[in-house]
């Protein structure tokens, strides 16, 4: 059978339309896409970039770094009289050289993560952890020599190795000058002492030490954090904003395009009007019945509007569930929100149609529809990248705008582009082809009976308009204003207004029931 041929012209302007009033028109007004999405992280509070004001200010307002705190707690004192112990039994192991403590060797209990460095942590503080019991976990409490503890201060592990490698040949060197000399003052055999406890240091003993305190650290604050109800509130929180937003987003804006898809058909109506004998009352009447079929074209398709509402709420709050979840482990940038956010848009329609297929599709044609979709997602991602380039580029004022309309045309275009190949391309053609293959007796039936219909619809149109010299936009239209009444009288001045603009004759007078009657009886 013969295909309609595809208006690109007007497929463009639809699919224009309908990104300005979406993802670069209504999108900008009602989201506000930051650094970081909208809930806080313990990732992004690390690089100092918070969602809320409040948890911000949390951190602004931490109390100073006590010292005394950290090293008076119940833990730290326990582990000091247990080591006490243990080197006066001669077992006590120094945890950064691997040796055993001698009766006259000094030790001290080191932070492997320095205190000052958990106090100061945002995440932490973002947890809402005590910093005194972290720093005094067991995992974090080790005993080595006086000088490399000292040395380290309050220095990451990773930071103080590097420190000392860089100083190991310097520190060798040192060494073997001070053993050269045949007698040493005190002076010089403590700083002797130092020297061998810091060329002692075994540095693949220590990196491992602070990654396995690190790890336990990590691991405690995130499930404190990430468990929290302070945290599933935000998340439930911010989801439900985000699917009432995208809701309000997709049905307004189909609302919209409606709207400029019915004042467009009307235009030529009314310039026909009124271009020879222009009267303000006469043009005020044409638009009034504009906008009378603009609200009879909305409530017709009310029930689209509410699904459309319905699937935008679902995608954005799952949007908003993906934005947080990346950024627990990445910080995430203002187009890839968005870009989230018109991806889940595009794969809850996906979801949809392969669950549901409302309109029984083959296998085929589900599949053709399905990358449509997909496709068309990539598309706006794409105008979404020219967007923010643009904005960058477009600096002078209606920047913004002329960016959203490059950006929709841009998406319009790449979009006929894709549809047109997976509906056209010969590789796709065999794909569909091949998968139509699997489908049943009864599908095929439908499938035969669908391509006639269209044919036969298609050829009624061009029948109306070579016979009648009926233009089917206006019919669309007079079919709409007539179905969308309640009561035969509005039916009645509908059809006589119809049969005076098109100066039909008739053997009775329109909408006069007593003329009706009279011609009947001549009958």
């Amino acid at each position: 059978m013969t295909k309609t041929k595809m208006d690109w012209c007007e497929a463009l302007h639809n699919t224009v339309v309908k990104s300005l009033v979406t993802s670069f028109g209504l999108d900008f007004l009602l989201f506000k896409d930051r650094v970081g999405g909208d809930v806080d992280t313990i990732h992004n509070a690390r690089k100092n970039i918070y969602a809320t004001d409040k948890e911000k200010q949390k951190y602004e307002n931490l109390e100073q770094y006590d010292s005394h705190a950290y090293h008076s707690h119940e833990n730290y004192i326990k582990a000091n009289r247990q080591g006490k112990k243990d080197h006066q039994a001669n077992i006590l192991k120094d945890a950064y050289t691997g040796e055993i403590f001698g009766q006259n060797d000094k030790k001290n209990l080191d932070h492997v993560i320095a205190a000052n460095e958990i106090h100061h942590d945002k995440g932490r503080v973002l947890a809402g952890l005590s910093g005194t019991d972290l720093a005094n976990d067991s995992s974090n409490l080790y005993f080595t020599n006086e000088t490399l503890n000292k040395s380290k201060k309050a220095s990451s592990m990773t930071e103080f190795v590097d420190k000392l490698k860089n100083e190991q040949a310097q520190t060798i060197q040192e060494i073997a000058e001070l053993k050269q000399k045949p007698l040493l003052t005190d002076q010089e055999k403590n700083r002797l002492k130092k020297l061998e406890n810091r060329e002692k240091a075994n540095f693949d003993k220590m990196l491992e030490i602070d990654k396995k305190a690190r790890a336990k650290y990590e691991r405690t604050v995130n499930i404190a954090y990430y468990t929290s109800s302070k945290f599933a509130i935000n998340v439930a929180g911010q989801s439900v904003i985000s699917g009432f937003k995208m809701g309000t987003r997709q049905m307004l804006g189909l609302i919209l395009a409606e709207a400029w898809f019915e004042l467009r058909d009307q235009f030529p109506a009314i310039y026909e009007n009124n271009k020879n004998k222009f009267s303000i009352s006469n043009f005020l009447v044409d638009v009034c019945d504009v906008f009378k079929a603009i609200w009879d074209r909305i409530k017709i398709k009310f029930c689209d509007f509410l699904n459309s509402f319905k699937d935008g709420a679902i995608s954005g709050a799952l949007s908003s569930v993906t934005t947080t979840i990346t950024n627990i482990f990445f910080t995430t940038q203002k187009t890839l929100g968005k870009m989230i956010r018109e991806m889940w848009g595009h794969i809850t329609q996906a979801i949809k149609l392969i669950f549901f297929n409302p309109n029984s599709l083959s296998l085929g044609e589900l599949v053709k529809e399905t990358c449509k979709i997909i496709s068309s997602g990539i598309s706006i991602i794409c105008g979404t990248l020219i967007y923010s380039s643009c904005a960058q580029l477009f600096s002078f004022p209606f920047g913004a705008e002329l960016s959203a309309f490059c950006s929709a045309v841009a998406t319009g275009i790449l979009t006929l582009a894709f549809n047109h190949y997976l509906e056209q391309g010969d590789l796709f053609k065999k794909i569909w082809a091949f998968l139509d293959r699997f489908k049943d007796n009864y599908q095929k039936t439908l499938c035969f009976f669908r391509e006639a219909n269209a044919e036969l619809d298609a050829y009624l149109k061009k029948f109306a308009e070579l016979e009648f010299n009926l233009n089917t936009q206006q019919l669309e239209t007079f079919t709409l204003h007539l179905t969308a009444t309640n009561n035969e009288l509005e039916r009645s001045f509908i059809l006589k207004e119809e049969i005076e603009r098109r100066k039909i004759e008739l053997p009775f007078e329109a909408a006069n029931m007593a003329s009706v009657v009279s011609w009947l009886e001549s009958l």
